[in-house]
């Protein structure tokens, strides 16, 4: 059974929900809330592009900044290499962008033809291919230094063997001497001293040697 306090509080409520004042504020209070639902749902789209575009942002800001840190480098660089310019065809006389095998026999045979010296053989183990990297495509940036091996068999005395060696090592073109061999062999009851020397031509292009430095 309900009491009197309890009776008379429900026909409080029920007379105060029967006024248009309550029903309004209800009404209000529905509304307010399904704005807010669907305004959050209609606003996502644009805080998560908002988001987007912020992040990329922040990054072309992080990108430009390490493109200004290497215009500057670029920058204080360029007056020494305007310096060094005319010495670059030296360095590219040492270490060129292609093998130039036959020209670098050429310098061997003239060093020793100058000299007298005799040369038995010249032995490759593999011949390079003659290609640029503007021919295959590929930066300049991701060429690396590659020696191609040569192996000469010479006769003749030992100064003009140490000589032979001595020019090729000052000559414009790199030679780098590996090893040199001295044996001896009989020829008409005279004793004939000859050396095989192995060297190694640098060059600054692709690999296909298979030899890294």
């Amino acid at each position: 059974m309900k009491t009197r306090k309890q009776q008379h509080l429900i026909k409080t409520l029920q007379e105060f929900y029967q006024r248009p004042v309550a029903r309004v504020s209800l009404e209000l209070f529905f509304s307010v809330v399904a704005i807010l639902f669907f305004a959050i749902f209609a606003i996502r789209p644009t805080l998560l592009t908002m988001s987007d575009l912020l992040n990329e942002i922040e990054g072309k800001e992080k990108l430009d900044g390490q493109l200004s840190q290497k215009i500057a480098a670029l920058s204080s660089v360029q007056p020494l290499y305007l310096q060094l310019q005319n010495r670059l065809i030296i360095l590219d006389d040492a270490i060129p962008s292609t093998p130039q095998l036959v020209y670098s026999l050429k310098i061997i045979e003239k060093i020793a033809s100058e000299l007298g010296l005799v040369i038995n053989g010249i032995s490759v183990s593999e011949i390079p291919d003659e290609i640029t990297a503007t021919n295959t495509g590929i930066s300049i940036i991701s060429l690396e230094r590659t020696n191609v091996p040569i192996s000469i068999s010479v006769g003749g005395d030992y100064p003009t063997i140490r000589q032979f060696a001595e020019n090729l090592k000052d000559y414009r073109r790199s030679f780098i001497i590996d090893t040199i061999v001295f044996s001896t062999t009989q020829l008409r009851k005279n004793k004939k001293l000859e050396a095989r020397i192995t060297l190694s031509m640098p060059y600054f292009g692709i690999n296909n040697l298979g030899k890294k430095q």
